[in-house]
């Protein structure tokens, strides 16, 4: 049988596993993927992109970062591919980021679904600046010009993740961070816990109020609010997900993550949401300085200590409603 002129052949070759990977490991581009559920991610192989240098790996993981190399137009284009990655859609983009030298470098993103898992997506974060100049000295010499349209690079460093909103000045009979503070002294007696948060969602407001427990988040103010676009109660939502469990923070590619976690030495969390009418409205995150310290099978066993906390939360809503 032929197409196109050409016999149809098998166009897979077969290979050894060490073959295998020594070819992700030696292929020149960041290969990684996303359990999108989780959004957890690997990195598969050790390249680095010189002009990212040691951050190469952080700017798949830190979308705070990225932010703070990406020119507007630039940045719409990268945000463009990781929306159409949660929703699990193929996708490429080419873009410009400053280098560590000060010089722009062109970048290419491509990504697509799992064939073999569902849950995961693979992708690649590959240095093309040799591609794009050889592109601009061909248009050079066809049209005597070249474009010089790129925009200085952002200086700093400016996560976006956390925006503070005004908690108004009620007062209320029942403190919820003092109720916190005694649900995380009894997860103390029976667990290994570092931290416990209260998250109080409002997601027609995009708001996520938060509450902490914990040393890690002792300097934190209590009651700080963030977007909650990109929080772990839009990753519960979206994914219709029971329970999270987060192995390694700093394997995530959440926003929150690296805006609330990392910072506090926070490395696992397992985050348990509660609905009232069908809605989210509450997300208890309980959290280890260690790796993978929570697991599947042991979720049920904090119902106990979480669920008197929950009957807490409903009266203090009860009174901050009667009071405004």
């Amino acid at each position: 049988m032929r197409q196109n002129g050409i016999e149809n052949m098998e166009a897979t070759a077969t290979i050894s596993k060490k073959d295998l990977l020594s070819f992700v490991q030696d292929f020149q581009a960041v290969l990684w993927r996303v359990e999108i559920p989780r959004s957890r991610i690997e990195i598969l192989n050790d390249i680095i992109i010189e002009g990212l240098g040691e951050y190469t790996h952080l700017f798949v993981k830190n979308a705070a970062f990225r932010e703070s190399l990406l020119e507007p137009k630039e940045k719409k284009r990268v945000d463009i591919f990781f929306e159409n990655m949660k929703e699990y859609n193929a996708a490429t983009t080419v873009f410009r980021v400053p280098g560590k030298s000060g010089e722009f470098i062109w970048l290419k993103l491509c990504g697509t679904r799992s064939s073999c898992d569902p849950d995961y997506y693979h992708g690649c974060l590959v240095d093309v600046t040799d591609t794009a100049t050889q592109a601009v000295a061909a248009m050079e010499e066809k049209d005597g010009h070249v474009a010089s349209d790129i925009a200085e690079k952002y200086a700093s460093a400016k996560p976006h993740a956390a925006v503070e909103l005004s908690q108004g000045d009620h007062e209320y009979n029942i403190d919820i961070a003092d109720a916190l503070n005694e649900t995380y002294a009894r997860l103390q007696a029976q667990e290994s816990c570092d931290a416990l948060l209260f998250s109080d969602v409002h997601i027609r407001k995009n708001m996520v109020t938060v509450y902490f427990s914990g040393k890690p988040f002792e300097m934190e103010k209590q009651g700080e609010s963030y977007l909650y676009a990109g929080t772990v109660a839009q990753d519960i939502v979206r994914y219709e997900l029971d329970y999270l469990i987060v192995d390694d923070t700093m394997d995530s590619i959440k926003p929150i993550d690296w805006a609330l976690f990392v910072p506090q030495g926070i490395r696992s969390y397992y985050a348990k949401p509660y609905y009232v009418r069908g809605v989210l409205r509450s997300v208890l995150v309980i959290c280890s300085k260690r790796k993978s310290m929570y697991t599947n099978r042991h979720v049920d066993s904090y119902n106990e200590i979480l669920e008197p906390f929950m009957q807490t939360v409903r009266d203090w809503r009860r009174q901050t409603k009667a009071s405004s």
